[in-house]
């Protein structure tokens, strides 16, 4: 036996740095679902203690890589504590209208109307804020703006919402790490207060983007100018409702989501430019570094595109892994590798641990980790294929290495989009196959070289036909999206089910021999748990005024007015694609099954009620659960199971627990 896993390590040398990262991101999880916000010295301590049991292990092979994992992990949680900890602290915002006013940090075009992130912002004349403030403006706002200015008027402004159910998206711990406090909408005109200083970088770039998008819309409709906008500024926000939809439904939600295929187009063209521009010359080819000067080139390029997009992170998490592989070539290494990736990993969770609970950060390490790994396991046989077929098979084997390229990262990546979003898409190989190729080489070098064109205002030239181009992937879209079962909808997947398949992806992509085989087992069991999990029959908003209640293979939902629609809308996936039916209900109350629906406060007659909901406040009923509003407000979304032998609750506050990030609960009257 000691033989045999002696030969296993040998085998797999050099392999063992890349569960680092795994260790690491294992970490950050765990200090996220803590229920209370532990003490600062506690991460400290345990990278005290890794620290030194590595220096004390370092001559033993096993011990120094046990030790280097612990290491890894301990700076994991004591960056995720301490990130929490230096971000300031989430405001009560007053209910009501009330007088803002900032200034403009960011302007987002959207569907007839504008968004701005006001920063310094001071409520009915109170002291600056520590954190932004996102409002929509009015439909027909008369006034111009420009990054940098100080504004002035009347809004109503709203904290983050609770999740929709316990375990669901949390909204205000994306708008914690965000650096946001509310968001709302002006219900007046603004008014300019001061005008922007002149020389701040952030100021320049917000308003050359708002600038190259009303240049784009000037010349394009707005259903394919709207693209081109995304892909030229990073700014998705303009983007109809529908076409967004079609493109998710299509599969092709990632093209208007400006991450790594846009960098790296950016990058391999500016690449292919710079290499082909300098091979012109036979003198600067022998004396200069050509392909170095050309890789040097293209992250130039990368930084420059990451810049006017936003510079948000899964595009910077995109330049910092372009970066490693220009370093790789400066230094004559190979430009893709797995430690590369894993460098990469390591670098962006110690920059920003939040990201890892996001589907940004999941789906594209997920992807270009299969990419790696696959094309190690068959990049053989194309290239033996390639170098003995005609040219009319090397066509051939360029479209299957398409297609499984978008079988490899799209196969890997989807159920974590499955468990964020509740949603699959069965054909996205197939609009893959022709979006892709198109972006490459048609519409993004297009509207490079409409940027190019700008300042002659000659962009015309190529934004006309980048529009066609454009055009296609939107009809596109239209037609898959319009295919039986094009959207299939899944239940809300369990966060073991997840564990167990990002477990099971690793080790199948990590290692080289046979055992990387048993990383099947952790997809299966995945798998398992996903099909063994149960969906709930009750649920009840953190504000009581909407209820779910499962009962004989429908879902029926009782609205009171002034209902969320954005939780109705999250609630859409939690039993996959089961419709939520309105509840035919008396003025009173109703009975589905054990649950009874009353809006009056007392204890129901008769037997066989064990669960009650109501929006108002229930007394206590002996033998029965009672979920009514002021449950609502002090546990937040429930969730509630009933079987015959016993009722199972779940509540936001239980998953949520006691955190910076969580909304203060109200009083409840």
């Amino acid at each position: 036996m000691a033989d045999w896993f002696a030969r296993w390590v040998e085998a797999e040398r050099g392999r063992f740095f890349l569960l680092l990262p795994v260790a690491m991101g294992a970490a950050i999880l765990g200090y996220f679902a803590l229920p209370a916000e532990p003490p600062l010295w506690v991460g400290g301590g345990m990278v005290v203690m890794a620290g030194a049991a590595l220096g004390l292990a370092w001559g033993h092979f096993y011990g120094r890589f046990a030790a280097a994992l612990a290491l890894a992990a301990a700076l994991g949680f004591a960056r995720a504590e301490w990130r929490t900890a230096s971000l300031p602290l989430m405001p009560i915002i007053p209910a009501g209208v009330m007088d803002v006013q900032g200034r403009v940090a960011g302007i987002e075009l959207l569907p007839g109307t504008v968004r701005l992130t006001l920063d310094q912002v001071r409520l009915d004349g109170g002291p600056p804020m520590a954190r932004d403030v996102r409002v929509k403006l009015r439909a027909n706002d008369p006034v111009s703006l420009v990054a940098g200015e100080t504004v002035r008027g009347y809004g109503l402004l709203f904290g983050p919402e609770r999740p929709a159910w316990p375990g669901g998206w949390d909204v205000g711990r994306d708008e914690y790490f965000a650096g946001l406090a509310a968001m709302g909408a002006m219900v007046g005109d603004l008014t300019v207060v001061a005008p922007a200083r002149p020389g701040g970088l952030a100021a320049w770039v917000q308003t050359v983007r708002a600038d190259i998008a009303t240049r784009i819309l000037a010349v394009l409709p707005p259903r394919t100018g709207a693209v081109a906008v995304t892909l030229l500024t990073g700014d998705e926000q303009s983007i109809p409702a529908d076409e967004r939809q079609d493109f998710i439904a299509a599969g092709l939600a990632h093209i208007l989501a400006v991450a790594g295929l846009h960098v790296g187009i950016v990058m391999g063209l500016a690449f292919g430019i710079t290499r082909f521009l300098l091979t012109r010359s036979e003198r600067l080819t022998l004396r200069w570094p050509v392909k170095p000067v050309a890789a040097v080139a293209a992250l130039l390029a990368g930084g420059m595109y990451a810049l006017l997009t936003g510079a948000h992170l899964p595009i910077l998490r995109s330049l910092a892994m372009a970066g490693l592989v220009t370093a790789g070539i400066i230094a004559g290494r190979r430009a893709a590798s797995l430690r590369g990736l894993a460098m990469a990993a390591l670098a962006l969770m110690l920059a920003t641990p939040e990201a890892v609970l996001g589907v940004s950060f999941q789906m594209s390490f997920s992807a270009v980790l299969a990419l790696i790994s696959g094309y190690a396991a068959v990049g053989h046989w194309f290239t033996r294929f390639h170098a003995t077929s005609s040219k009319f098979g090397r066509v051939g084997m360029h479209l299957l290495m398409l297609a499984l390229t978008s079988l490899l990262a799209g196969g890997a990546s989807m159920p974590f989009a499955a468990f964020q979003f509740g949603q699959m898409q069965p054909y996205w190989i197939l609009a893959n196959l022709v979006a892709v190729p198109l972006t490459a080489f048609w519409i993004m070098p297009l509207g490079l070289l409409a940027l190019g064109l700008m300042p002659l205002h000659l962009a015309a030239a190529a934004l006309v036909p980048m529009g066609w181009g454009i055009g296609v992937m939107v009809w596109l879209t239209r037609v898959i999206a319009a295919w039986p079962d094009a959207l299939l909808r899944v239940p809300a997947l369990p966060v073991s089910a997840m564990l167990a398949y990002a477990a099971g992806l690793s080790w199948l992509c990590i290692w080289r021999g046979r055992g990387r085989w048993l990383g099947l087992g952790g997809m299966v069991a995945a798998l398992v748990l996903a099909l063994g999990a149960r969906p709930p029959d009750v649920l009840i908003s953190a504000d009581a005024r909407l209820v779910a209640i499962r009962a004989g293979g429908s879902v029926y939902v009782v609205e009171q007015p002034h209902a969320s629609r954005f939780v109705l809308a999250q609630w859409q996936g939690v039993w996959g694609g089961v419709a939520l039916t309105p509840a035919a209900c008396s003025a009173a109350s109703c009975r589905l099954g054990a649950v009874l629906y009353t809006d009056t406060p007392v204890c129901p007659p008769g037997a066989g009620v064990r669960v009650i909901v109501s929006p108002a406040l229930v007394p206590a009923c002996p033998g029965v659960v009672v979920l009514d509003r002021r449950r609502a407000f002090l546990d937040g979304a429930v969730a509630a199971w009933v079987t015959p032998a016993k009722i199972k609750l779940r509540t936001d506050a239980e998953v949520q627990g006691r955190r910076p990030w969580v909304v203060p609960v109200l009083p409840v009257q």
